[in-house]
């Protein structure tokens, strides 16, 4: 299909509108995610453009959205094969990835998948150079070289993100969050009329924009970007552009300090859950403590079994809870406690970038704001039982 410029640049805009409104009506994602979601998956239309593709980590506690997500990305993606972890084998995944050449594939339920070949699967489609795989099969009398082609997207839905800081360099990441409100189902059997219109907005080939690292980000995060970088620079979308700038900044940062940046996040959105469970609707800002052996099995419910955060020994789980986020652990009644008041942890939780709507909740009903907390209650610790702290945790 021959169409201008103009014309160009108004159909991938409308593209663009119609996921991202999508996603409003069934998520809870924020503006910036949103389009983020609907540039991957406009982009995905084009792979054939592009070397290399990134993929894309859809992570998050139960509940919070993920599910809803995948269900737009698998009708507005191209040309889509899905399969679920859960369930899969090594030889069924092989052959989807296969399917799956210059389309997207999207793996349901990853945490099934070891990380190990989940990392690989997203290493070996990233780069056609990687993908182009060769291999000698043999029909039961001759032996022969056969070729065999996997490049393209790989959207994995999984309760966590990756332990190795390298595989920024290859996957766009999207957290999903727990956000209140009432959203639709949507799905192309929900909403035909409108996976309709969209598709008939793709069939003709872009002149894409040249895109240079303007920017001085890692030019291994560049590349991975580069799809949804062109794509804004095409229809102009200046002020998306800039907050993918702030993205690929951050993610630069992090590849090149090669921090662990994922246990404290995982420890405190579990302390979260815990106390919310504990205090139901008391909100106050009295000491609380939470057994420290509640924690793994809280870690193993919320984001599920291949939590890398398992993978800590009990010395530096606490290690972190105490030296890293600065709860005190004490021993009380013949068990490990550890101690914390609801100001306390949502200013470490403001520190280290955990957003959580329970944690606004507890703002609004001990009235702080701008962040400025209540002063916890002056009184020497104790448990619920009024013993005061025994020495600490070695």
């Amino acid at each position: 299909m021959l169409v201008n410029n103009q014309e160009v640049s108004a159909r991938l805009s409308q593209a663009i509108e119609i996921v991202s409104c999508l996603f409003e009506q069934a998520t809870g994602h924020d503006a910036y995610t949103r389009r983020k979601l609907a540039y991957y998956a406009v982009s995905t239309h084009y792979i054939r453009d592009f070397d290399p593709f990134p993929g894309l980590a859809i992570y998050g506690a139960p509940a919070t959205g993920k599910t809803a997500t995948l269900n737009i990305l698998k009708a507005a993606c191209g040309q889509v094969v899905t399969i679920t972890g859960e369930t899969t084998s090594d030889a069924a995944l092989k052959a989807c990835m296969k399917e799956a050449n210059q389309g997207t594939l999207i793996i349901e339920e990853a945490d099934s998948v070891t990380d190990r070949d989940i990392e690989n699967i997203l290493v070996t489609r990233y780069t056609r150079a990687s993908a182009d795989v060769k291999k000698m099969v043999s029909d039961g009398k001759e032996w022969r070289l056969e070729a065999s082609a996997t490049f393209g997207a790989t959207i994995v839905h999984r309760r966590n993100l990756f332990r190795d800081p390298a595989m920024l360099r290859r996957v766009i990441t999207v957290q999903t969050k727990r956000k209140q409100g009432t959203y639709l189902q949507v799905t192309d059997q929900t909403h035909t009329e409108t996976f309709t219109q969209y598709k008939r907005l793709f069939g003709f080939h872009p002149t894409w924009p040249k895109v240079t690292n303007e920017w001085d980000v890692q030019p291994a995060i560049l590349d991975c970007y580069k799809p949804l970088i062109a794509l804004a620079k095409l229809i102009e979308d200046s002020d998306f552009l800039g907050e993918l700038v702030k993205e690929m900044t951050g993610a630069s940062s992090r590849l090149i300090e090669e921090e662990n940046y994922l246990d404290p996040q995982v420890l405190l959105k579990v302390l979260i859950t815990l106390v919310s469970n504990k205090i139901k609707t008391n909100v106050t800002t009295s000491r609380i403590n939470i057994e420290v052996n509640k924690i793994e099995p809280a870690i193993r419910d919320e984001f599920g079994v291949s939590c890398p955060t398992l993978k800590l020994s009990a010395n530096q789980r606490n290690r972190i809870l105490r030296e890293d986020l600065g709860f005190p652990i004490r021993s009380s009644h013949g068990r490990n406690r550890l101690y914390l008041d609801i100001p306390q942890l949502i200013k470490v939780c403001e520190d280290n970038a955990v957003e959580d709507d329970v944690l606004d909740e507890w703002k609004k009903a001990l009235g702080i704001n701008n962040g400025n907390p209540v002063p916890a209650e002056e009184a020497t610790p104790s448990d619920e039982q009024g013993n005061s702290w025994e020495p600490e945790e070695k």
